[in-house]
């Protein structure tokens, strides 16, 4: 059993200590906005660099890139609340489905225009219009992405998010804007839940809104990684790929979205019916732990990485990515102007 090889251990350790890494350098002034797994990440190819990684050691680095990452998926499915889809309204579901399928559809066309291959395009997509790392990091077994596409998008959301964050705060200071459309702009725009709460906090009231917003495209996360599947499998049946066509090919690549929304369902009765206390202390530990796990697979991801491959796409990525984004901001906010949210 490789769990028994001493090397495997060793693999698994050295991810799990980059990402105790990344979690305490998370608290430092200025690297919350980026993120655990950008963080964690980013260790993972610095360490690359720095350190001789024997090869002995692949398998179980390769075991927290995959594996870990796979249950990680499915306990961020706490995140999930679908009674949310009743409080939040009608009009703020409209803006948060204007702006993922927009920009799911948009950016991609984008990024295969400007020569991107289709997998990073879609990444790119993904990162911008959902949930940033961690949906990058749960979609790109389901896409077959290479680990030097993920490392690629990443850092490069979690950078644009942190330009988003001080985009958005400088916005509030210098115009009156209502707190509603403050929070739901920000919610429907930037990449991850910190970088949201970073800039509704210069705005309080707006903050309700503004958390509900990005939760509620956290929820987009499932439909779009069985959308995925489904349409990667017509294509492998089309082309003659049998390692990729058929149902179980479609079943093994994406059997933790299930999971994912097994215990969203799950989360979200217990939290209609439970102690609320009980609960919110329930959550903070299984997200700890989901985050903990991610953070070990993007550093094992980050370990795997050939550098030599990283910069070949160019500027074309990093243009965009940071055009998908104003994308999706106008989007926003032409829906929350046409919707009256005030």
């Amino acid at each position: 059993m490789k769990f028994h090889c001493p090397h495997f251990r060793s693999g698994v350790a050295l991810t799990c200590f980059l990402a105790v890494l990344a979690m305490n350098l998370n608290h430092l002034p200025g690297l919350g906005q980026i993120g655990v797994l950008a963080l964690a990440l980013l260790l993972g190819l610095a360490a690359r660099i720095l350190l001789h990684i024997p090869e002995l050691q692949e398998t179980g680095i390769h075991f927290s890139a995959k594996h870990l990452l796979r249950i990680g998926t499915v306990l961020i499915g706490v995140r999930c609340n679908f009674d949310l889809l009743v409080h939040v309204g009608p009009r703020i579901i409209i803006v948060v489905a204007s702006v993922v399928i927009g920009g799911l559809v948009g950016i991609t066309w984008l990024g295969r225009r400007a020569g991107l291959s289709e997998t990073l395009s879609l990444l790119l997509a993904i990162n911008t219009s959902i949930c940033g790392a961690s949906a990058v990091a749960s979609v790109a077994p389901t896409l077959r992405a290479t680990k030097e596409e993920v490392a690629l998008v990443i850092p490069l959301g979690s950078l644009i998010g942190t330009i988003g964050v001080l985009g958005m705060t400088t916005l509030a200071h210098f115009f009156q804007i209502a707190p509603l459309s403050f929070g739901v702009l920000a919610g429907a725009s930037l990449q991850e839940v910190a970088q949201v709460i970073a800039a509704v906090s210069v705005l309080p009231a707006s903050i309700d809104s503004g958390v509900a917003t990005k939760f509620l495209r956290v929820l987009f996360l499932a439909p779009t990684m069985l959308v995925l599947g489904f349409f990667l499998m017509r294509k492998a049946l089309r082309t003659g790929d049998s390692r990729q066509g058929g149902v179980y090919a479609l079943v093994s690549s994406v059997w933790f979205v299930f999971g994912f929304l097994i215990v969203g369902v799950l989360h979200t009765m217990m939290e209609r019916w439970g102690n609320i206390f009980f609960m919110a202390r329930l959550d903070q530990v299984i997200l700890s732990l989901a985050t903990f796990l991610m953070a070990m697979a993007m550093a094992g991801v980050g370990l795997q990485v050939r550098l030599e491959r990283l910069w070949q796409q160019g500027l074309r990525i990093v243009a965009v990515a940071f055009i998908g984004w104003l994308f999706l901001v106008i989007i926003a906010g032409a829906e929350i102007h046409l919707l009256h949210l005030k």
